[in-house]
């Protein structure tokens, strides 16, 4: 257990949950006491047997042992004494360049997990929304009781500055800014909106990203995927923060704002329980199996989820989207409650990348020896471990898959000027280069 820095004040933010009804729902707090970071929840959040739900992670089998997660003293889900969130707040946080930019924007470390968190608190992903209180208000009964229970003495509340303007937390390592449309283009000074739109970057090394991703949405689309909804832009189209030297910039419409709604969402990481460093999971068989096990058993469309599930893994493998990690796939809470299969996203062709870098993507390429040598053997396995003991019917509907791909694929990726070492990489892999095209 990491030491704790205690430093006589305690800082707190009050959370929310936005309902379907656009009612703004307080849920609980956030709060810091030198490396303490603690979650609490209210009362009347952890007895209301129809609570909206923030996370899987924090729902037990039944409600009395979710009553008992959300009021536990000592759980890693609510506290943990590393400096650290819990793991489902800390897998809001961005990573790389937009961590950076964030913790610029709040003149703050970017290990200051709570100030990160506290500069986005208006723009995160879902329906959650952080901010600080009025510090006159003093210290709320419920924090200092979770703290106290600790054996502290928290002696005086910390200030905490109001959200960056236009500060958002979009997870992920590609450069990415929060944007909304005003009828023209896509415009990153929101003045305090939350953003509809993320925009995605290319980068130096791979200038062409974009127009590889927003092909690979069109390769998912032509195998009638839920997809969510991806705009190739030029950086005229754009008003963004800083000049960037990309002709074609993607614009990705956000499936968890809807009409202005915000509609709750997370991450199968933050389900899961696991932290961003464990975003690759365990090993494939396991981590897809559990997660065809949750749509199978606490989807709102069981039947609809696990199909889309599995043809997106064969899309993903016929395409080389070696990233396909548990921060890529999503759950929906289009009800505050019970949680489908979010909309695909992030349908990038990564060993596409691999000839032209061959001193990268080591992880990317281990994956992909798995992957590449992933046959129906392996698919039937997958299947059984979601809780199919006749996984048949699912077989042929990936075999279907499979011949569709091979179909439309070819003049898919010729229409939406797919750059062309995409084009010779899934050409190869349809053509046998991986076992489930043989």
């Amino acid at each position: 257990m990491a030491a704790v820095n205690l430093t006589g004040t305690i800082r707190y933010l009050r959370m929310y949950l936005y309902a379907p009804n656009g009612e703004r729902v307080p849920i609980g707090y956030l709060s810091s006491y030198g490396d303490i970071m603690r979650v609490s929840f209210d009362a009347d959040y952890i007895n209301d047997p129809q609570r909206l739900t923030l996370s899987l992670n924090y729902r037990g089998s039944n409600d009395a042992q979710t009553r008992d997660i959300l009021s536990a003293k000592n759980d890693v889900r609510v506290v943990t004494t590393s400096g650290r969130w819990p793991s489902y707040f800390e897998n809001l946080l961005p990573e790389g360049h937009n961590r950076t930019r964030l913790a610029d924007q709040r003149g703050c470390s970017e290990e200051d997990e709570f100030e990160l968190l506290a500069a986005a608190g208006h723009d995160l992903i879902g329906a959650l929304e952080v901010e600080p209180m009025p510090q006159d208000q003093g210290i709320p009964t419920a924090v200092r009781h979770w703290h106290t229970a600790l054996g502290l003495d928290v002696l005086e509340p910390g200030f905490v500055e109001t959200p960056v303007e236009d500060g958002s937390a979009i997870p992920g390592v590609v450069t990415k800014f929060s944007a909304v449309h005003d009828g023209r283009r896509y415009v990153v000074r929101r003045h305090g909106h939350a953003g509809s739109h993320i925009l995605k970057l290319p980068n130096s090394v791979h200038p062409d990203m974009a127009l590889n991703e927003y092909a690979g949405y069109a390769l998912c689309s032509a195998l009638e995927l839920n997809c969510a909804r991806a705009a190739l832009i030029t950086r005229e189209e754009a008003a963004l923060p800083e000049q960037v030297p990309f002709e074609f910039i993607l614009a990705v419409q956000r499936f968890d704002r809807v009409g202005g709604r915000r509609v709750h969402m997370e991450e199968f990481a933050q389900a899961m329980g696991l932290t961003p460093s464990q975003k690759y999971g365990h090993e494939l068989l396991q981590d897809y199996g559990q997660m065809l096990r949750v749509l199978n058993e606490q989807s709102a469309r069981p039947a609809q989820d696990v199909k889309e599930f599995l043809g997106r893994m064969v899309a993903f493998i016929l395409m080389g989207n070696t990233d396909a990690h548990l921060k890529n796939w999503a759950l929906l809470y289009e009800d505050g409650i019970t949680p489908a299969l979010a909309p695909l996203y992030d349908p990038v062709s990564v060993s596409s990348y691999f000839k032209d870098s061959p001193k990268s993507y080591g992880h990317n390429r281990a994956v992909d020896a798995i992957v590449s040598r992933f046959g129906w053997d392996e698919m039937t396995q997958l299947i059984e471990r979601g809780g199919f003991s006749r996984p048949s019917s699912l077989i042929r509907h990936c075999r279907d898959l499979v011949e569709l791909a091979k179909a439309t694929w070819p003049k898919t990726l010729e229409d939406y000027a797919a750059p062309p070492a995409m084009v010779e990489e899934i050409t190869e892999r349809l053509t046998g280069k991986v076992t489930l095209a043989l």
